[in-house]
């Protein structure tokens, strides 16, 4: 029988950022770096990580704004903002030449940060999310955040909520899911954990300055996996098989039975995907 792998929780100072992560398995295998998504934390990937422990140390991050990282003071979550996060994450943990594995916006934080520091990369995995994204998805996404209640009387109602959105995440994953996206406010109701800024931008409709990562493929020397869900609505086909022709060393897996959250949809295949990609 595999012995069940805890992981570890962790602070570590970046800057100033007071940044948390779990720390999963053996310090002295080789070391991936999950990045979630923007709703998402470092529990996010638990399925993950409690499967890829077995051979690598899985440090599964919350970025700034979301889990038990600090919010930004100054309200930055622009892309430098975050790959600046990283290198110190890196430079604070001492790692060496290291795996990295982004969904969606944790995706366009690892793809932006390949591109500028691909030294310091081994291999690299990006879930659903490209140098171009489907309109339809990011408006979807976008009319979630903006609606999404404040505040809920329980938790139970907070996961029938955003359950209405996913139709493929069990339920053992949505209240996972939704347990470490809450917290319990003062007056004893349920609400989100991430920094309420980056809802209230959304609302304003603050404006979002362009990025143009197709540069940064080329710039990409290790091998790289693009994971596609078969019925997302962000990352086209064609999109994915450009990405793939632009990357020195890119190849394309697409994963059946799932949305944009592909490795919550179906963390079995996810799983068997990225580990086939990563022995």
């Amino acid at each position: 029988m595999d012995t069940v792998v805890e992981p570890r929780g962790r602070v570590v100072d970046v800057d100033g950022l007071s940044m948390h992560c779990l720390d999963w398995g053996d310090p002295a295998k080789p070391a991936i770096v999950l990045l979630h998504g923007l709703r998402g934390h470092a529990h996010s990937w638990d399925d993950v990580s409690s499967a890829l422990c077995r051979d690598l140390r899985v440090l599964a991050l919350d970025q700034r704004g979301r889990g038990l990282t600090d919010w930004a003071s100054d309200g930055d979550y622009g892309v430098d903002a975050f790959v600046g996060d990283l290198v110190g994450f890196h430079r604070a943990l001492g790692l060496e030449k290291f795996i990295l594995m982004g969904h969606s916006m944790g995706a366009r934080n690892a793809m932006a940060f390949a591109g500028r520091h691909p030294h310091m990369l081994e291999k690299l995995v990006l879930s659903e999310f490209g140098p171009e994204i489907n309109p339809v998805g990011a408006q979807r996404i976008g009319k979630e955040l903006i609606d999404v209640p404040e505040e809920f009387d329980t938790l139970d109602d907070a996961i029938a909520y955003m359950a209405q959105f996913n139709r493929y995440a069990s339920e053992a994953v949505m209240r996972r899911r939704e347990r470490h996206a809450t917290r319990e406010l003062p007056n004893g109701r349920i609400g989100w954990r991430y920094d309420i800024e980056i809802r209230a931008a959304r609302r304003r409709g603050d404006p979002v300055a362009p990025l143009d990562l197709w540069p940064a493929l080329p710039q990409i020397a290790c091998p790289t996996l693009v994971v596609r869900a078969s019925e997302t609505d962000i990352l086209d086909r064609d999109v994915a098989r450009r990405m793939i022709e632009t990357l020195p060393d890119g190849r394309l897996v697409e994963i059946e039975r799932a949305e944009h959250m592909v490795f919550e949809d179906n963390p079995e295949d996810f799983i068997a995907a990225v580990r086939d990609f990563l022995v």
